[in-house]
């Protein structure tokens, strides 16, 4: 499948064509209606001053002189309510565009795979929304604005002050040239400020969040000069690079506003010593004019335009290379890659009590293989233990059963069904998946029970709470016993940091049991287990086998990732896994009564595991 490239510049500087169109249109008329008000000024000093000769513009021949001071007037007025109509819609464009954006980057996240986003931290994440979004969208909020009402004037002041002045424009133009060289130099060096800015602060969000996540571990272990020291490290960084930057931006400034200064000197002394006449008083406060007042507003702006343009172009980058992250692309979902199918194959369909069928399982990421050439076929209702050392692929198995690696498959069968043939969101609705470490709202115990933010009907049903305390009792969270002062309605702080390692577990089972009642017959839902039990007490998790994997379950296909040698007896088969391959599985005491490798590997095991208090 070829990766479509993103190609956001064209994006955001042509859709919705007509405003782009309308925010060029509003910028001529305002550079047009600010260039004749000094024209009309002069016409008007040059009749006051007799100096009829020099009133050569038709056009307003037939204007007295009160009516040429009143549309001079009206004219600055509409070129104002001009350019500030262009940055109204300039930024409501932006608004707009940023939305989209934003859209398009939620559903990317949502899509992209673990092993696809493996080189973005939280912080870099987190600054394409913050940071380029906005960035990206300036073109639309300054850079369209800013370019329009600066490029109009530089190409219209000259032109009316060698036309309608009959002044040598030569000198004033190479002072511009110059001027712009200058001011493009600045704008580059700021932009750049302005990149690596974007990347510290992106960084430093990455730190902070990290830092933040796991405080209390940092804080036990001592680390917390370290981890502070970073912090404030890239924040020096920050700062000296802001320093720099407001220094650029100072000499940018400095010069936009004093080039005014030498553009009048320089065109004043070319209508007087080069043009070789007399210049009427008209003439110039006209020059003045256009030269002093109405070239300052773009000069300023010119800086800012290149700098605004390429900050949106480096940020425009960072987006197209987060949109065009691809996944691997799963055998089965490439037609061309299918291997052929023999009519003698065809007829043979995945039984109806098989749950899972797996044929050619693999993945791969930067050249390094993960998972190799697994195949496997499933019963319904049969308890799986998955055991190996760490690192041999078994929490990778689970996630590339619920397509969330780039893992690709020769055959992938659930009770019968093509997964190729279903959709990711039909895919993960035929498992019950419980985590190691499950995500815990900043909420109450029954609205993570639920999954579910502020539900009022939850909070005052008496049936609906007792179903959940049911619920925690079965996972062995008895509110009874636990230490919750307000019980189902205890807050839980975020990321669950009021609850024990053991306790989080716990409520993710709970969890569990709340999304398995969904499934029509339970005999159709697979619970994936990873490591789930690996914070609890020898005692709980017996009590859980017994309630929940050998009883609620026990009608269910059940895959345990697990790292206690006590629950394998409990399993039906055991699959051995040793660097992303099933090396051998069976029942625990065959595994032990013939494989050399798994006697050593449950030997080191036990070696290290000590009594077990639930953390």
């Amino acid at each position: 499948m070829v990766q479509n490239k993103s190609n956001l510049l064209y994006e955001i500087l042509v859709s919705r064509m007509q405003f782009r169109l309308l925010l060029l249109l509003l910028s001529l008329l305002g550079a047009l209606l600010g260039l004749t008000a000094p024209i009309l000024q002069k016409e008007f000093i040059d009749i006051l001053m007799g100096n009829t000769d020099k009133a050569h513009l038709a056009l307003f021949s037939s204007l007295e002189p009160p009516s040429l001071i009143f549309f001079s007037c009206i004219c600055l007025l509409l070129s104002q309510a001009f350019i500030q109509i262009t940055n109204y819609l300039g930024a409501q464009e932006s608004l707009i565009m940023q939305g989209r954006l934003v859209r398009r980057l939620y559903q990317k996240t949502l899509d992209l795979k673990i092993d696809a986003l493996s080189n973005y931290q939280t912080g870099n994440i987190v600054s394409l929304y913050t940071t380029d979004v906005p960035a990206a969208t300036i073109l639309l909020e300054q850079t369209i604005p800013f370019g329009a009402s600066t490029l109009f004037p530089f190409f219209l002041a000259p032109l009316a002050i060698s036309t309608l002045l009959n002044v040598p424009i030569w000198p004033t133009l190479l002072l511009m040239a110059a001027a712009s060289g200058i001011s493009i130099f600045l704008s580059f060096r700021q932009a750049k400020f302005f990149f690596i800015f974007k990347n510290l602060a992106a960084e430093r969000i990455g730190l902070v969040s990290e830092w933040i996540q796991s405080i209390r571990t940092i804080r036990i272990l001592g680390w917390m000069p370290l981890f502070e020291g970073r912090i404030f490290k890239k924040r020096q960084l920050e700062t000296e690079n802001r320093i720099a930057m407001v220094t650029n931006g100072q000499i940018m400034n400095s010069l936009s506003t004093s080039i005014s200064f030498f553009l009048n000197i320089t065109t004043v002394s070319s209508l007087i010593y080069i043009s070789g006449r007399q210049p009427s008083s008209g003439e110039l406060l006209a020059s003045l004019w256009i030269v002093g007042l109405f070239l300052v507003r773009p000069f300023r702006q010119l800086p800012w335009f290149f700098t605004f343009a390429f900050d949106a172009w480096t940020s425009i980058r960072r987006l197209e290379k987060f949109l065009d992250l691809a996944n691997t692309t799963p055998l089965f979902e490439n037609p061309k890659l299918r291997p052929p199918i023999d009519s003698a194959q065809s007829r043979l369909s995945t039984p109806v009590s098989t749950s899972l069928r797996i044929e050619g399982m693999g993945l791969s990421f930067k050249n390094q293989i993960l998972l190799k050439d697994i195949e496997l076929k499933i019963k319904k209702g049969e308890f799986i233990a998955i055991v190996g050392e760490v690192g041999s692929g078994k929490s990778l198995f689970l996630l590339s059963l619920l397509g969330e690696t780039g893992a690709h498959f020769r055959k992938y069968d659930i009770f019968g069904k093509a997964v190729a043939d279903l959709s990711p969101q039909e895919l993960k609705a035929s498992f019950c998946f419980v985590p190691q470490e499950g995500f815990i709202m900043s909420a109450s115990l029954q609205e993570n029970i639920r999954f579910s933010y502020g539900d009022a009907a939850t909070a005052t049903d008496t049936d609906s709470e007792m179903g959940h305390r049911q619920l925690l009792k079965r996972a062995q969270f008895d509110l009874d016993v636990e230490t919750l002062e307000k019980g189902l309605h205890t807050k839980i702080g975020e990321r669950g940091v009021n609850l024990s390692g053991g306790q989080k577990q716990r409520v993710n089972l709970a969890r569990a049991l709340y999304r398995f009642n969904e499934f029509p017959p339970s005999s159709e839902a697979i619970i994936l287990l990873d490591d789930c039990l690996s914070a609890v007490d020898v005692n709980t998790e017996h009590k859980l086998i017994e309630e929940l994997i050998s009883g609620v379950w026990k009608n269910s296909t059940r895959l345990l990732v697990t790292h206690r040698l006590s629950v394998l007896k409990y399993a039906d088969r055991v699959l051995f896994f040793r660097e992303g391959q099933i090396v051998d599985q069976g029942s625990f005491s065959e595994l032990m009564a013939r494989n050399e490798d798994f006697r050593e590997f449950t030997k080191s095991t036990s070696s290290k595991e000590l009594p077990r208090v639930e953390s």
